[in-house]
């Protein structure tokens, strides 16, 4: 059975939604998600103080690597700072796209951005 956090989380002082966010609570917030057994972590990436996420993601990493407890770690910072690169080390799934809209263009548009990293 899984648990979701059913807030966004943010790397930032805000979430999206302008409420209370991780950074510098980074190891308090990791230990309240193990202690509330939450299984799956989305992590965005609003309010934030201006540092590059290759930065601040890994804070939250090790936070929850050390919290007790095996926490899915999924990234969110729309492939701004290209996720693709970088982020296999240190979460387990990220976005590479801003949001997908419901027409056609944007679904192409998505494809032809992950294409861009597809190795030969």
């Amino acid at each position: 059975m899984f648990f979701f956090a059913n807030q966004c989380i943010d790397a930032g002082y805000k979430t999206c939604a302008g409420r209370p966010a991780s950074l510098g609570y980074e190891t308090k917030d990791a230990n309240t998600y193990a202690n509330w057994t939450v299984d799956y972590l989305k992590y965005d990436n609003c309010n934030t103080d201006g540092s590059i996420p290759e930065k601040r993601y890994p804070v939250m990493r090790d936070a929850l690597n050390a919290s007790g407890r095996p926490i899915f770690f999924s990234m969110c910072e729309w492939g701004v700072d290209q996720p693709a690169l970088w982020a296999m080390n240190v979460g387990n799934s990220w976005r590479t796209t801003g949001d997908i809209q419901d027409n056609w263009h944007s679904m192409i548009s998505r494809i032809d951005i992950v294409s861009s990293y597809r190795r030969t």
